[in-house]
């Protein structure tokens, strides 16, 4: 999709600093200097683009919102619980300009009105089915501790929705369904290439400096978050049940190699930001390799 600029135009006014002149309390030469910064303040805020980041689970998408809130600042931020469009309206209510969370395609439908750039980021499907189960043995969350007591082992887990092309059920808007895996392949990729943005776990690092610069934001070194709880439990899972989830994650395989390839083609990364982000990742701050 092509690149537009969007904007939230929430109004930023710049605040009355008679009383502090008056008091003498700011030099007279800082008076023009203070305006200035007032009047920067509100055009970046007013530059912003609006941006809607749909999170698949474990793609490594908490880094992804931690990066945007470092940007947009927490109360300019909201996350979205499900297909729960009353929360959507809530936040679009309040001129929200960051909305994210683990939602379907459906809720990124009901914002085409609304000028708010769409973003995703997927994940090779055996390491991502690997991840989520990780993440469950070790969460103290409730309705994933829920969850994993609804599980015997993770033979029982594999059979359940959420360990079979699930990246391609919340993309194609049919959470929990039963569809055909060809219908809902073809339903998820033509959403997959509505998105303003879309990223592939393996190029973390890359694309978020790809997706900062799309927002017109300067880049900065992101550490991993989320990040795997047991490198022993994952190993042994991958090595004893690799082909088996393979097998039963064929559609969202398919739809991972469409994703690689639309990340390629749109990604646009000047060779110097390019360089500037290596240098970090070898002589800057210690970052381990995407374990999400």
């Amino acid at each position: 999709m092509a690149s537009k600029l969007w904007s939230f135009t929430t109004p930023i006014k710049i605040p009355d600093l008679s009383s502090t002149f008056a008091s003498k309390e700011v030099p007279l030469r800082c008076i023009p200097i203070i305006i200035k910064g007032a009047e920067a303040i509100g055009a970046l805020m007013s530059d912003q683009r609006k941006i809607i980041f749909l999170h698949l689970p474990k793609t490594g998408g908490t880094t992804l919102v931690n990066m945007l809130h470092q940007k947009y600042g927490l109360q300019q931020s909201q996350i979205i619980s499900g297909d729960k469009d009353s929360q959507l309206r809530e936040a679009l209510d309040k001129s929200i300009p960051f909305l994210h969370g683990h939602f379907s395609y459906q809720l990124i439908e009901l914002l085409r009105e609304h000028n708010y750039f769409s973003a995703t980021l997927l994940r090779d499907p055996v390491e991502r089915v690997i991840s989520r189960y990780v993440h469950l043995q070790h969460s103290d969350e409730p309705r994933l501790k829920e969850e994993r007591d609804s599980y015997s082992n993770f033979e029982d887990y594999l059979q359940s929705n959420y360990a079979q092309n699930w990246q391609c059920q919340m993309l194609g808007g049919r959470p929990h369904s039963k569809a055909d895996s060809k219908i809902a392949y073809q339903g998820a990729l033509q959403n997959l290439h509505s998105f303003d943005w879309v990223g592939v776990a393996e190029n973390l690092n890359e694309g978020l400096l790809d997706l900062s610069l799309k927002l017109g934001f300067k880049n900065v070194y992101y550490p991993y978050l989320n990040r795997r709880k047991s490198e022993k439990l994952w190993q042994t899972i991958y090595k004893e049940h690799a082909e088996e989830i393979a097998d039963l994650n064929k559609v969202d395989q398919q739809l991972y190699e469409a994703a690689q390839k639309i990340y390629l083609k749109n990604k646009n990364i000047p060779a110097s930001a390019l360089l500037k982000m290596k240098f970090k990742e070898i002589f800057g701050p210690s970052q381990p390799k995407l374990k999400v």
